[in-house]
């Protein structure tokens, strides 16, 4: 049956089968050519061992029911059901969508992937599970292996084979095995307990702090010793750009379903405001960076504004990235720079910057008020003496442009 077809076989007098795709624990994909519609699509059929085997028959209808009834851009539409005669037995089959690109699990073997990218396709991925989770279906084995990147770069989630429904409890399938992947599988799903969305949004932590550090957060030899890490040990905390994605990754992370996000929607919020980046092992801490800083203001103040103007042009840019451009320490640190630039005879130079900080500063009623008064003092000498030494210096630029995400 499954195993025993071959490339230009027609399935059930329609489906032409071309190139195999790969082959999972249930079943093998096949490219393959509806001959009634003229489209490719992707044909996925029921691995003969498991053709009398009644849980994984069960399964296989489960996913073609389950996913049939699900429609967003991010999850591979169903298009077809069907089961045929062949020998003394029955073919299984499930007609799918078409995605021309690679598992996100492939991509990984390649190194970690920008992460731009890859923050955007867990936004995908989260908009699939709010998708499936509003239809109350809960996926339960959401890995690497079952995201597909499109050659476009969307993101698009499949495999609903283990899907439950949230009204269903059941964790164990009738051999007494854990239903999922064990190195994403959440604490709940191992003691019994009832699961419901929020254990694939701690399938989605794990993927995360994959794509952030290249591991996941715990390695283990056997699924009992998973059991254990899962349940018991804390991962450490990644080191990223934005403190909010390590804060997000640890609250997915959470032992606890209550004490992690309560939706996909919210979670995918939360990555829209993400600013990109993983710290270097070599990076300095924002302490670090605070005592550079102090440095440079303590040389300014002993008559050298000339060296605190080089110290805090090279400082910006690290608390841009480590910090974020919008953080306080950031605009504070551009805003003495402005000061011992008028200091160091470029008066011009500085008002220009003060002026794009009182923007940035919109929503720091108080700090925005210093710079006004500084603008203001500076804007009057400009007016009386002239620009002085013209410097080109532009809040952007010593920011490094700080990109939007949607």
């Amino acid at each position: 049956m499954g195993e025993a077809m071959h490339e230009g076989e027609v399935l059930d007098s329609r489906y032409r089968l071309e190139a195999g795709l790969g082959r999972g624990g249930f079943g093998v994909v096949w490219r393959a050519t509806d001959l009634r519609l003229d489209r490719a699509v992707a044909v996925k059929v029921l691995l003969e061992e498991h053709a009398t085997d009644r849980e994984a028959v069960s399964r296989f209808v489960r996913e073609a029911r389950t996913a049939g009834g699900l429609s967003n851009p991010h999850i591979v539409t169903v298009h077809d059901y069907g089961r045929v005669a062949a020998g003394s037995g029955e073919t299984h089959y499930l007609v799918l969508e078409l995605v021309r690109g690679r598992a996100l699990s492939d991509i990984l073997k390649d190194g970690l992937p920008e992460q731009e990218a890859a923050l955007k396709w867990m936004r995908q991925v989260c908009k699939a599970l709010d998708a499936a989770h509003s239809c109350g279906v809960v996926h339960r084995d959401i890995k690497p292996e079952n995201v597909m990147i499109d050659e476009g770069g969307k993101a698009k989630v499949l495999d609903f084979g283990i899907a439950r429904l949230l009204s269903q409890s059941a964790v164990l399938t009738s051999t007494g095995n854990v239903v999922g992947t064990v190195p994403y599988l959440a604490p709940e799903c191992w003691s019994g307990a009832t699961v419901d969305g929020r254990a694939d949004l701690y399938a989605l932590g794990v993927m995360l702090y994959q794509l952030c550090v290249g591991r996941r957060p715990f390695r283990a030899a056997s699924a009992a010793e998973y059991m254990y890490k899962h349940l018991e040990e804390v991962p450490p905390r990644v080191r990223t750009a934005d403190p909010a994605l390590a804060d997000l990754i640890a609250r997915l992370l959470a032992k606890r379903p209550e004490d992690r996000p309560a939706t996909a929607a919210e979670v995918l919020e939360r990555l829209r405001r993400i600013r990109p980046g993983v710290l270097r092992p070599d990076d300095p801490s924002p302490e670090q960076l605070r005592r550079r800083a102090d440095r440079a203001w303590q040389c300014g103040a002993q008559g050298a504004p000339g060296e605190a103007v080089g110290m805090l042009t090279a400082l910006v840019p690290d608390l841009a990235r480590i910090c974020g451009p919008g953080d306080p320490r950031t605009l504070r640190t551009c805003y003495d720079l402005a000061l011992w630039l008028a200091e160091d005879g470029s008066p011009g130079a500085a008002v220009a910057l003060l002026r794009e900080l009182v923007t940035a500063l919109a929503a720091e009623p108080g700090a925005r008020a210093d710079v006004l008064r500084d603008l203001d003092r500076w804007h009057r000498v400009v007016t009386r003496s002239g620009p002085g030494e013209p410097r080109a210096l532009s809040l952007a630029g010593l920011l490094g442009g700080g990109p939007q995400h949607g």
